[in-house]
This record gives C-alpha cells, sequence and structure tokens, in this order.
C-alpha cells in the first residue's frame, strides 16, 4: 500500500488515537494524592525519582511490560514465549524490583544488556545458559562415610546433565581356605567417588557432603557384673553292721581309723553254724569329710558320718570398651570349650569342631543423642557350661536383652537376676526308715541349697575430649609397664634376665661418665647373660662406634638390595656393614665395575 495514500493516513490517525487513549486511560491518577488514597486499577505509574506505582488487575504481562516500558522510558523487549497475567498492588517499589516481582510470579526473569532490557522465560535461560556452560570434574575423598551411602543423598543436587561415578568396591576380608580371590586386582585406594556437573552444582555437592561425613563419636562403656553363688549342703548317714552267730574279730575284719569296715572271710569251722548278717551303706551317701563316728564291739559296727558345707563364690567382671557410635561392641570374659559335630550326607561324614563360649559376655550398641542422652542396646550373659560324657554341651545362662536411655556419665544398673534351688535327698530302708525312734538307723538325708544373683553395672560415657582419653591411657600403660618391672625386679637376684639387667643398668652409668672401658665390660656381661638385649646391642655399638655383623655366607641374602644399589649408583652396604674396600668387581652383564660385594 502507498504510504501516500489517504486511506492509509487515515488507518494510522486511528491507531495513534487508540494507542493515546489506552494510555490515558491506564496512566489516569498516575500518582496517589496528597492524603494517601489508594489509586484506582489499572495504574501503572513511574515517578521521577524511578519508584513504580502498579495497581493492576488480571492485566496480560505483554501489556504491563509496555506500560513499564512507556512510564518509565526503558526499552524493555520480551521473546514470544513471555505469555502471562499479572495482579498486583506494588507502593513505591523501585523498578528493578517491580519488574523482577512481575516477572517471577510468571515464570520469567531478564537480562539487562546496554540500553535494553531482555525479558525471557526461565527455560530460555536455562537453555542458554547450558550452552556457555562446561561440565567439569571433582574427586571427592571420604574419611567416615562410604561412598555406596552418600552418594543417594548427593545425586538430588545434580542437574540433568550431572553424574557421580563411584569406585569398584574394595574386598575387606581375607579367605585364608583360598576358595575366592578375596580382593585381587581391585582398588586399594581410599573410598572415594567422583562428581561430573557444573561448578555451582559441584560447590553445593561439596557443602552437603562437609556436614555428612563427619568423625562419628565414640563412648566409653564401662561394665561391672557381679555373680555371687552361694551352695550350702546337709549331708546325714548311718551305717552299722549286725553279725550272728560269730565275733568280728573271727571274720578277720579290718577298720582304717574307725572309719569303715571291711568283712573278712568266714571261718570254715563256722560254716556248720548258725550265722547272720545285717548291715546298712548310708554313710557312703555322705560325701568325704565332716564329721565321722564309729563304734566296733564284739558282734555289732555302727558307722555316723555328717557333712555341712557352705561355699560362698563372688565373681566380678570390670571390662572397659571404647565403641564408635551406632557399632556393636562386644566383650567376653570366660572359656571356650571346643566340641565336635558331625554331619553325615549320602556320600560322607563331615566332622567341624565348634565352641561353647561361657563366662561374662556384654554385647550393646550406643545411640549418641545431641542432648548428652545415650540409647544403649544391652545383651549381658552370664553363663556356666561345659562338655558332658557324651561330648554334648551344656550351658546354664543368665541373660537379658533391653534398651535403656541414659544421661551421659550415669549408671545403668540391671538387678534382680535371682535364681535359687533347694534339693532335699533321703535314701532309706523301706518300712524302718519310716519308724519314729529307729529310723534315722535305716536312712541318710543330703540337703542342698543353691542361691545366684547377677548385678550388672554399666557406666556411659561420650567421648568429648580425646586428648584427656589418650592421656588417661597413656598413664594406664605406664602403671601397667611399672606393675611389669615390680615383677621382674621381684625376681630371684641371680637369675639370667635380673643379671643382664643390672649389668646393662651399670653399663648405662659409666657411659654418662665417659668411662667406656668399665661400659664395654658391663655391656659384655649383660650380652652374656642375655644376648638378644636389643638396647644392650645398640649400646655396646654406641661404645665401641661400630656395629656387630657376622656375614652367613648366603649367596641370595640381599640379592635384589645389591641389584638396586647397581642400578641406582649407590654402593651403600646394607646395616652399616664394612665393604671389601679397594676391591673392584665386575657386574655381570655390564661394562661398568662397582666396588666388592657388600653382604652375602
Amino acid at each position: 500500500m502507498r504510504t501516500d495514500c489517504p486511506a492509509y493516513l487515515v488507518v494510522r490517525f486511528c491507531c495513534g488515537l487508540s494507542l493515546l487513549w489506552s494510555v490515558a486511560s491506564v496512566s489516569h491518577a498516575q500518582t496517589p494524592t496528597e492524603n494517601g488514597s489508594v489509586p484506582t486499577e489499572g495504574t501503572v505509574a513511574v515517578g521521577s525519582s524511578g519508584l513504580v506505582e502498579l495497581h493492576v488487575a488480571d492485566m496480560s504481562l505483554s501489556t504491563a511490560l509496555r506500560m513499564l516500558s512507556v512510564q518509565s522510558r526503558r526499552n524493555i523487549i520480551a521473546t514470544p514465549a513471555v505469555q502471562g497475567t499479572v495482579t498486583t498492588d506494588l507502593y513505591q517499589v523501585p523498578f528493578e524490583r517491580a519488574l523482577k516481582a512481575v516477572l517471577a510470579a510468571n515464570n520469567c526473569d531478564y537480562r539487562e544488556q546496554g540500553e535494553f532490557i531482555y525479558v525471557y522465560t526461565n527455560d530460555e535461560l536455562q537453555a542458554a545458559s547450558t550452552g556457555t556452560r562446561t561440565v567439569n570434574s571433582r574427586v571427592f575423598r571420604l574419611n567416615y562415610v562410604r561412598a555406596a551411602d552418600v552418594v543417594p543423598m548427593l545425586e538430588p543436587l545434580l542437574s540433568a546433565e550431572g553424574k557421580i561415578v563411584q569406585p569398584p568396591v574394595v574386598e575387606t576380608s581375607l579367605d585364608s581356605a583360598g576358595e575366592s580371590e578375596s580382593g585381587g586386582d581391585v582398588m586399594a585406594a581410599d573410598e572415594f567417588f567422583v562428581v561430573y556437573d557444573y561448578s555451582d552444582r559441584i560447590a553445593k555437592v561439596a557443602i552437603l557432603l562437609k556436614d555428612i561425613d563427619i568423625r562419628p563419636r565414640q563412648v566409653l562403656v564401662e561394665a561391672t557384673i557381679l555373680r555371687a553363688r552361694l551352695n550350702e549342703s546337709n549331708a546325714l548317714g548311718i551305717d552299722f553292721s549286725l553279725v550272728g552267730g560269730v565275733d568280728l574279730e573271727l571274720l578277720g575284719s579290718t577298720s582304717q581309723g574307725i572309719q569303715n569296715l571291711v568283712f573278712g572271710q568266714l571261718p570254715q569251722n563256722r560254716f556248720e553254724q548258725f550265722n547272720s548278717n545285717l548291715s546298712t551303706s548310708f554313710a557312703n551317701n555322705v560325701p568325704d569329710g565332716g564329721l565321722t563316728f564309729g563304734v566296733i564291739k564284739d558282734h555289732v559296727a555302727v558307722f555316723i558320718r555328717a557333712l555341712e558345707e557352705i561355699t560362698d563364690t563372688s565373681v566380678m567382671a570390670n571390662p572397659k570398651v571404647l565403641a564408635v557410635n551406632k557399632q556393636v561392641g562386644d566383650i567376653i570374659v570366660g572359656r571356650r570349650d571346643g566340641y565336635i559335630t558331625t554331619t553325615v550326607t549320602e556320600t560322607q561324614a563331615v566332622q567341624t569342631v565348634e565352641f561353647l563360649e561361657t563366662g561374662t559376655q556384654l554385647t550393646f550398641r550406643p545411640f549418641i543423642y545431641d542432648d548428652d542422652y545415650i540409647r544403649m542396646e544391652l545383651h549381658p550373659k552370664d553363663s556356666v557350661g561345659g562338655l558332658t560324657a557324651a561330648q554334648l554341651p551344656f550351658e546354664q545362662t543368665t541373660e537379658v536383652t533391653t534398651n535403656v536411655i541414659v544421661r551421659d556419665g550415669h549408671t545403668i544398673l540391671i538387678g534382680g537376676l535371682f535364681r535359687e534351688a533347694s534339693t532335699a535327698s533321703r535314701s532309706q530302708v523301706p518300712f524302718l526308715g519310716n519308724l519314729q525312734a529307729v529310723g534315722d538307723l535305716f536312712r541318710s538325708r543330703d540337703d542342698s541349697l543353691d542361691r545366684e544373683e547377677v548385678v550388672i553395672l554399666l557406666t556411659v560415657y561420650v567421648i568429648k575430649d580425646e586428648e584427656l582419653y589418650a592421656d588417661r591411657s597413656r598413664e594406664l600403660r605406664e602403671d601397667i609397664e611399672r606393675a611389669r618391672v615390680g615383677i621382674r625386679n621381684g625376681m630371684m637376684w641371680h637369675g639370667r634376665e635380673r643379671l643382664a639387667e643390672h649389668h646393662y643398668k651399670r653399663a648405662l652409668d659409666r657411659f654418662s661418665k665417659q668411662d667406656m672401658e668399665s661400659a664395654l665390660w658391663h655391656a659384655e656381661m649383660a650380652l652374656h647373660n642375655n644376648p638378644r638385649s636389643l638396647t644392650t646391642i645398640r649400646l655396646r655399638e654406641d661404645i665401641l662406634q661400630e656395629r656387630a655383623w657376622d656375614d652367613d655366607g648366603a649367596i641370595n641374602r640381599n640379592f635384589v638390595t645389591r641389584l638396586i644399589m647397581d642400578d641406582s649408583g649407590v654402593d651403600h652396604s646394607p646395616f652399616g656393614r664394612p665393604t671389601a674396600g679397594g676391591v673392584l668387581m665386575e657386574t655381570p652383564n655390564s661394562s661398568t665395575s662397582v666396588e666388592g660385594e657388600t653382604d652375602r
């Protein structure tokens, strides 16, 4: 269409009037009244100071941007994908913040370049930034956690292009039977993983990993397990023998201190006579010891044995152990009895050795909380047992499984594990043992009482000052060394160890006073009594300023070391031993010569 055509000019004029009308209608009452009255809807105004007044309802985003552009006289250009509506009331807001708020509500943003403000959707901005960014990589080494545990927590932080690569799983056990490779050629490095992503995403991974890979806390568990046992036993037995027709003397009877009676053979001249014998053996039911009373007279022998035993036994165990948070700790103070089990199949019978563990055992798992409390899973056990005559295991045990919460440094008491067994045994002659007066002559009794109680005390400490516990552990180790030295000093003075120690101390004293001759003599005497004393050997070398050595004449000894020295051009004698000075020998397959062999 021709631009000078009258119809074209009329259309242009009408469009201009429409635009001016819309601007005038929207910008009506651009500024609030002096009395603070609220402007009417459809107001878009930008004052001279750059503050924006915006009061619109369901206005299209493109129209709102156009009004902001006109009012602020800023060049705002939006892409075709920028769509949406605006409903808001803004009072005296800076232009940049107002524009940011309007765009954020419609999932858009802007970039300012020179005199122009370009408006994009967030997807357009992300696509543009992805095209310009490069993917980087970073290795994260772990100290206290496994890669397999932390990778699922970090993956949500990655972008669509990011990924995490973990190393192969390292075998952690040895197979002495040789049934598997037990590691073989797998990677022997520390636990780590590699992140491939943009720099800002990798930075977020590093921040989160710093909070995850932290040193776990520990607890010190001090256990006191007391087992008190009381055994009471009362036994009474009466034996008597009544011989009719003959005297005990004629039977050739013997007695060991009137404790028991052994009849001899009946004389032949008494076989035709009437003879009778009535005897009991209830005293044999009573264990040895106690009171034994015997009377032998003519045809009658009576023995009375009585015993009362009381055994009071207390066994206390006081183990201490450090445990990492949420890890199982196990303590056993007792014994292991081995027994054989046989597994029979259709083709063979396989025997294996298994063990029965008895004694004091404690299994626990701590859960440390941030408020100075610890939850403890506990399984204390106190047992006795062994093997029967058929080599089958048996066990008597007192144990409990529980969960308790205790404050740091406080003590857990587990008591009430009480057991009592009463036994009353009675042996007698039928009918005669029930007689009221003489029944005791025809019976024996054995009464026993077995009472047992177990008390368990657990004190739990959260390790806070590791240096303090390290110092106390060092002090305890030194106390143990003092006890060891005290035991050694209590041995007889003429023993070889004591003599060697005595001469070594004298040699140190003479060496400190620069009396080398006397120091060497005492060192030689110490080595004479204890040739394997390394401290004395070192002292002798310091005195003589030379090392003791002996060549065993072996061909292969230090062979590899000599090859390495020859290859590196270093002539160094192992262990400081002297070389064959001045003697040059050619090495095989080499045109150069080195000093003679150092050691064989």
